[in-house]
């Protein structure tokens, strides 16, 4: 069986563990709507499940931060 759920912003996602963490960080700094564009160009063409979505915003951070600019977040 396949369940979709279609969100219109990364604000309404319900990440956990890491992904969570990165995505509260990019809340507090005002940049959703900057993330789910990028979200969206990223996963263009296929529809992710919550899993890819949750395991993009855990393990690519220092690709989200560079991406939007916060440059003090990142790792290396």
């Amino acid at each position: 069986m396949e369940y979709k759920v279609e969100i219109n912003s990364l604000n309404n996602f319900k990440a956990w563990s890491g992904g969570l963490s990165t995505l509260n960080t990019v809340r507090e700094r005002g940049g959703i709507d900057t993330l789910t564009t990028i979200c969206e160009d990223l996963f263009s063409g296929n529809t992710p499940t919550d899993t890819q979505i949750n395991d993009w915003l855990w393990f690519e951070t220092d690709f989200i931060y560079q991406a939007l600019g916060y440059e003090d977040l990142l790792e290396g």
